[in-house]
């Protein structure tokens, strides 16, 4: 029995609202037309499912990932689903002394004005 180890990336699964953004993004830094092509779809077709007039087909994605080796969306769903909740716990309370932080400047800047 193998068992699988999973490294997701730091705030992967909040930089993106859903799964459909996140292949957005990858689709965009590489090029609508180009990924089209890739993909085997009109660069119409995919431009409308990724803004969500038609359907994201996960064929779509998973086409995607195989040809340009960017596990991106894959990591995106298991970050965003496979953690567990002592693991999105540790995860917030890391981001919190920034926010404390962010917000005492903030705090300070409206004292100002």
């Amino acid at each position: 029995m193998q068992q699988l180890a999973l490294s997701f990336e730091p705030g992967l699964a909040q930089r993106f609202r859903d799964l459909r953004e996140c292949f957005a993004s990858c689709v965009y830094s590489r090029g609508l037309g180009r990924v089209a092509a890739a993909v085997d779809e009109k660069p119409s077709n995919l431009s409308a499912m990724l803004s969500g007039d038609r359907n994201l087909d996960t064929g779509v994605v998973e086409r995607y990932m195989a040809h340009f080796d960017d596990t991106t969306p894959a990591l995106f769903m298991a970050a965003r689903w496979l953690q567990c909740a002592d693991q999105r716990q540790k995860q917030a309370l890391a981001e919190l002394p920034g926010l404390v932080d962010r917000l005492n400047r903030l705090m300070a800047e409206a004292g100002r004005a």
